[in-house]
């Protein structure tokens, strides 16, 4: 009897290999963490963006886009999948910018794909994830633009994609800016061709329409006859009551002279229970002293703007010390644990929770991923400080290559760099997901670079646009 025998080869090139290995972490990503997990901020902002209301200085934004999916399917299940979409399928992008895939490329996806901040983050429904991830996505769409600028179809096309995208994750996290516009940057070197005038032009121009953009979806977003929103001036208090009392902590000779022409008696009770009320670590603390809060809050906000500006005019170095308090906490925090470095479950008041049909959540798979997080914890996995010298370093080397799409993917670095750096001015609270964009994009970079490594003996020849 003849022997029949049937040979099967299977030839999967590196780049059919990454797109599987980012989809199938997609997928695992899904299963382990939907319908998603929520917070109170969370909870407030589907409340607010289900019953088109406005309770809180939370962006009508990002209330407005999580209020949008709730209508085709109930809960955050569905927005937490086409978030988590955007950016599996920004990173399986990146591998077409490049004439070639390595292995190595697989490898890095892997990885990057099983780290906490894809594994679990991406299932959070947080404002910080959401600006990231269209932060991202937008710096791969400006890099497709760079790829096909000749044909003028797919370049608009690609660029307001960008656009919108770039917009939105400004409006949902209030330093998103910087985002925007390091990706005008990179619509303006790509758009040159040579003449600095012409990428000077596209750049403004970029940057002008990210803002009428932004404020076009936050208008349009805004439920009928929401309160005045109030949320800047809000923000700006608390920083400067924050820096005030980190001063008079730190020193206790610095004299509050505004502050005690505008309410004496005041004045002594935040000078009395500052030093007892400070911290580092979050704001927050504050608010459990009722004595310093009454005091506070009979202070007007001139008084504390005008004692503010004389800190940092008069006192500079004793507002560099209270700053770099704050900034170190969220940056490098000494104490990882004590800077929410992950969340998961459903956790609200009841009354914001029952009208959405949502009910306290804390089960077995919460558990486990809650510890599959604290493997990283300690480690380079899940510190700022690492994944801020890594954009340091990839910035270096794709502007030293300067290869199609390298420059774009350098500005998201130095974007990274530069948004971290913002807290060292605004940063109230050490939470870890406040810097999620700095670690995500740092994460995409070393992605893209295993793709194709920039190095000087794997140096290829520039492919033209097509």
């Amino acid at each position: 009897m003849a022997k029949l025998s049937i040979d099967i080869s299977v030839n999967v090139s590196p780049r059919t290999a990454l797109r599987a290995v980012l989809a199938a972490g997609l997928l695992v990503m899904l299963g382990a963490n939907l319908p998603g997990h929520l917070s109170y901020d969370s909870v407030a902002q589907l409340y607010e963006g289900h019953f088109h209301i406005r309770e809180t200085w939370g962006p009508a934004l990002y209330a407005w886009v999580l209020g949008f999916f709730d209508r085709f399917i109930p809960g955050t299940s569905l927005y937490v999948t086409v978030s988590a979409a955007l950016l599996f399928g920004s990173l399986a992008a990146m591998a077409d910018l490049r004439p070639r895939t390595s292995w190595w490329g697989v490898l890095m996806a892997a990885l990057v794909a099983l780290t906490p901040q894809l594994m679990i983050y991406q299932g959070i429904v947080w404002k910080d994830i959401m600006f990231a991830d269209c932060a991202v996505a937008g710096f791969v769409l400006v890099a497709w633009a760079g790829r096909v600028w000749p044909d003028k179809v797919r370049r608009w096309t690609l660029l307001i994609a960008a656009l919108v995208l770039m917009a939105a994750g400004a409006q949902v996290r209030q330093n998103g800016i910087i985002a925007g516009g390091f990706a005008a940057l990179a619509v303006g070197w790509i758009a040159a061709q040579g003449s600095w005038r012409r990428g000077i032009g596209w750049a403004v121009g970029a940057l002008i329409a990210l803002v009428l953009v932004g404020g076009a979806e936050t208008t349009f977003s805004e439920p009928p006859k929401a309160p005045t929103d109030t949320a800047l001036s809000t923000g700006l208090r608390i920083v400067q009551s924050y820096d005030l009392l980190g001063a008079i902590a730190m020193d206790p000779n610095y004299k509050i002279d505004k502050l005690s022409e505008a309410d004496p008696a005041a004045a002594a009770i935040v000078r009395a229970r500052a030093k007892a009320d400070y911290s580092g670590r979050r704001v927050d603390f504050v608010d459990r002293d009722t004595a310093i809060q009454a005091g506070m809050n009979a202070l007007p906000d001139k008084a504390f703007a005008q004692q503010w500006i004389d800190l940092i005019i008069h006192h500079p170095g004793l507002y560099l010390r209270v700053r770099w308090e704050d900034f170190r906490w969220v940056f490098a925090p000494p104490v990882i644990d004590w800077c929410l470095p992950v969340y998961v479950g459903i956790d609200a008041p009841i009354e914001k929770m029952a009208p959405l049909g949502l009910q306290h959540r804390f089960v077995q798979s919460d558990v486990m991923l809650s510890n599959y997080a604290s493997w990283f914890l300690d480690t380079p996995v899940m510190n700022h400080a690492f994944y801020f010298a890594v954009s340091l370093v990839l910035a270096g080397l794709f502007l030293w290559r300067r290869q199609e799409g390298d420059v774009t993917m350098a500005a998201m670095q130095l974007a990274a760099v530069a948004f971290s750096a913002s807290f060292f001015i605004i940063s109230i609270a050490c939470d870890y997901r406040y810097l999620y964009f700095s670690d995500l994009a740092a994460l995409a970079g070393l992605l893209y670079a295993a793709v194709d490594p920039p190095l000087p003996w794997l140096k290829g020849p520039m492919r033209k646009p097509s």
